[in-house]
């Protein structure tokens, strides 16, 4: 009976094969420190460049798409001009007549999917020359923001109390002097725990004391840590229109029935242009946005930014690759006898094609993990210079960064690792022993 034998073959498991490759890629690289250091250099700027935007934006989103749901994702803002409130109009929208207060009421009439409308008069920072300011005792705030309120305004915006009230539509009627204070402005005016301690004290504006009925829970998102309504020193509509007479800012704030904020944006259009006596042919002269339309306009921003980003952190890799891929030929130029005696003893090409590019691939790792790292610590100090706004870098950007170093690292080595893989062995060890 014939007995079949196998021609043995050397087989070297691909984990040991790998290892071996990592083990001279790292001794290569300790090898010559500074040289790889300035070789990542280009790498190192372009992940800490995206990475740090991609944070700051990401962080930023967060925060405004926190912001503006707080102010009710089923409510649709009516404003004679686009843009921030606060913000100077166009030259194109500077003639537009600003919204009438009862224009809200007779929305929700009118209009079947609005269940109700609160309206917000926005004061401006400066009245009759003076700059706005509150006082209570002997501290004062000079970054306060008024504004007058419905009676129902808190209700429509889901604002949360602390402690105290919102208004009586008595007390907006009658032109009470009565006064909500932001979270913000409460500390400012009354301590770091004002608590209970601000309810029915006196907040003195332009000499005229105003009697502190609510202070309103610290508000979710902002910008850059910072929610303006944390600011806010809210009195009624009514008594804005008596003591302001010049003030009429007015956002309308409407309430869509649930699951008919589309419907509800349509009818608030139809009566608003009728309100407003726009012809068919006529532009609407007023703005309507909702939370998420407004998400919607600062992620388009966003992507901008960070198109733009990621083009500039193109070039500062490519740059870094150029290095990598010098220091690899170099790399290659010096090791031919290394080479040589490694492919004679057994080493396959793909052995050490496979090691070339691991030792470039962990240069332009290490040049990626330092941007990461110096990315992280730019964003902690940041998060120290700003209270309240918390920089952490996202997966994603993690992830994006690592993958674009590995990839960079890739293309830059793998043309010198092949000019390494094709040598002969025999012209390698002439080529050093010469």
């Amino acid at each position: 009976m014939p007995v079949h034998t196998r021609k043995p073959t050397r087989h070297v498991p691909w984990r040991d094969s790998v290892s071996t490759s990592v083990f001279l890629a790292l001794e290569s690289l300790r090898a010559h420190p500074g040289r790889a250091v300035l070789a990542v250099l280009g790498i190192v700027v372009g992940i800490v460049t995206v990475s740090l935007v991609a944070t700051v934006l990401a962080n930023v989103r967060n925060q405004v798409a926190l912001l503006f749901r707080e102010l009710g994702t089923d409510n649709v803002f009516a404003f004679h001009l686009s843009g921030d409130p606060y913000s100077p109009p166009s030259d194109e929208e500077a003639p537009r007549m600003p919204l009438d207060r009862g224009f809200g009421d007779v929305i929700a009439r009118q209009a079947d999917s609005v269940e109700a409308a609160a309206a917000q008069i926005l004061i401006p920072t400066v009245v009759n020359g003076r700059a706005l300011s509150a006082r209570a005792g002997s501290a004062v705030s000079d970054t306060v923001l008024v504004e007058g309120a419905s009676a129902n305004f808190f209700d429509i915006v889901g604002a949360e109390f602390a402690h105290g009230r919102p208004f009586t539509d008595l007390e907006d009627r009658a032109a009470a002097r009565v006064a909500v204070l932001g979270a913000s402005l409460a500390r400012a005016l009354f301590g770091g725990d004002a608590g209970d301690a601000a309810l029915g004290r006196e907040v003195y504006l332009l000499g005229e004391p105003y009697s502190v009925v609510g202070v309103l829970a610290q508000r979710r998102g902002g910008f850059f840590g910072e929610n303006r309504q944390d600011s806010v020193l809210a009195i009624p509509a009514g008594t804005a229109r008596r003591r302001f007479p010049d003030s009429d800012a007015t956002v309308l704030y409407l309430r869509s029935a649930p699951g008919r904020l589309r419907e509800a944006q349509t009818e608030i259009e139809t009566v608003l242009r009728k309100l407003r006596r726009l012809g068919p042919e006529e532009p609407n002269d007023f703005n309507l946005s909702t939370s998420e339309q407004i998400i919607g306009t600062l992620d388009r921003v966003g992507a901008g930014i960070a198109l733009a980003t990621i083009a500039l952190a193109a070039v500062s890799l490519m740059i870094g690759g150029i290095g990598i891929a010098n220091v690899m030929i170099i790399a290659v130029t010096e090791r031919t006898r290394e080479i040589g005696l490694r492919m004679s003893v057994g080493a396959r090409p793909r052995d050490v094609l496979r090691q070339f590019l691991i030792e470039s691939v962990l240069l332009s790792l290490f040049g990626g993990a330092c941007g990461l790292a110096v990315a992280a610590l730019l964003a902690a100090l940041l998060t120290l210079a700003v209270p309240g706004f918390l920089l952490v870098l996202p997966l994603w950007a993690v992830a994006f960064g690592l993958g674009s170093s590995c990839l960079t690292g890739i293309l830059a080595g793998y043309l010198p690792a092949r000019q390494a893989a094709r040598m002969d062995p025999v012209e390698a060890l002439r080529y050093e022993a010469a």
